[in-house]
């Protein structure tokens, strides 16, 4: 359907991270994903999902874990390579 309507569009990549309240790393991943227009859904470990969950997702239990087009990016350090980060 969008290219029907603009094909020239480029379609927005589906963005989920799991992170947990108070973490540090977690703000920081939010905020380039902000800062480059990127949506995303975010999945609050201990509300929306269990570490068991997080485990079954990513193959382990440390936050953030994010999510791009269904591929594993992983934590902070590999998001902001990912988005070329300094």
């Amino acid at each position: 359907m969008l290219k029907y309507i603009n094909p020239h569009a480029v379609k927005p990549e589906c963005v989920s991270l799991f992170t947990k309240e108070g973490c540090p790393f977690c703000v920081r991943a939010k905020e380039m994903l902000k800062e480059r227009g990127l949506a995303y859904e975010e999945i609050v470990i201990g509300k929306n999902a269990t570490t068991r969950s997080l485990r079954a997702m990513a193959g382990g239990t440390t936050v953030p874990q994010v999510f791009i087009d269904g591929k594993l990016i992983g934590g902070s350090e590999a998001l902001a390579d990912y988005l070329g980060v300094a």
